[in-house]
């Protein structure tokens, strides 16, 4: 239901005029992205979140996006970068009180199975905002499910399979070769570490103690680093099972 409240926004709350963007966003003029949305879907549960960029630092937030350039593999949806904008770069009157309070609107009077515009009748039904605490007293357990949904194993340990495939250049005798470093990521942790030339679809595994340890940059960044110092002429070997 978050796609048909951000679209109808504009409908009745003076922001900004929308329209449908890319999959699941809502974009200014200029096709400049303002939300965005993801969504897991799986039995028995389904699991969806929007964001909305209201007066986001964009400079951080690309920042916290930016990852390390290489070949990323994988069975899950692509992620296709676009230009974002925040709603004050539109219009400056905008906040995030009056647009939270916008999109809560929105709940209210849109029908939870039929998606439409119910209107002041809609609304009248849902009897307004409730105000809860999230606490431990008042909802008994709330504490546990908090603790497991920020934990490594749901927050990293749920991510898909994925291989990364980086190409390489180590140092020579008289010239430089160039490697593929390839690194298969499951379930947060890089269980396969291998080299292959370029010609060959050969892969040598490659020993190091960060195997079995979460990817992250800075962990791939210390195998590409240990690889950069090996000897060509080592590689060679190794590729002939000669070591």
């Amino acid at each position: 239901m978050v796609r048909p409240a951000v679209v109808n926004l504009a409908k009745r709350v003076p922001l900004i005029h929308f329209r449908k963007g890319g999959a699941g966003s809502a974009a200014p003029a200029g096709n400049q992205q303002i939300s965005g949305t993801a969504a897991k879907l799986g039995h028995p549960n389904c699991y969806h979140h929007c964001t909305i960029l209201a007066s986001a630092n964009k400079l951080h937030l690309g920042e916290s996006l930016a990852r390390e350039p290489a070949n990323y593999i994988s069975r899950a949806t692509a992620s296709v970068p676009s230009p974002i904008r925040n709603l004050v770069d539109v219009n400056k009157s905008v906040n995030v009180a009056q647009l939270r309070s916008a999109v809560g609107y929105e709940y209210l009077r849109t029908a939870a199975t039929a998606l439409e515009d119910g209107g002041r009748t809609q609304m009248m039904k849902q009897r307004g905002f409730q105000l809860i605490n999230p606490t431990e007293k008042w909802f008994p357990g709330i504490e546990e499910l908090r603790a497991n949904y920020s934990s490594w194993d749901w927050v990293i340990g749920k991510t898909p399979k994925f291989t990364v495939e980086k190409d390489l250049d180590v140092k020579g005798d008289d010239q430089g070769m160039k490697l593929k470093l390839s690194v298969e990521v499951e379930a947060g942790l890089m269980k396969e570490i291998g080299i292959q030339l370029p010609q060959s679809e050969q892969v040598v595994p490659v020993v190091t103690p960060l195997q079995g340890k979460p990817y992250n940059e800075e962990n791939l960044n210390g195998i590409i680093g240990a690889l950069k110092l090996v000897n060509a002429s080592n590689v060679k070997q190794a590729m002939n099972g000669s070591v």
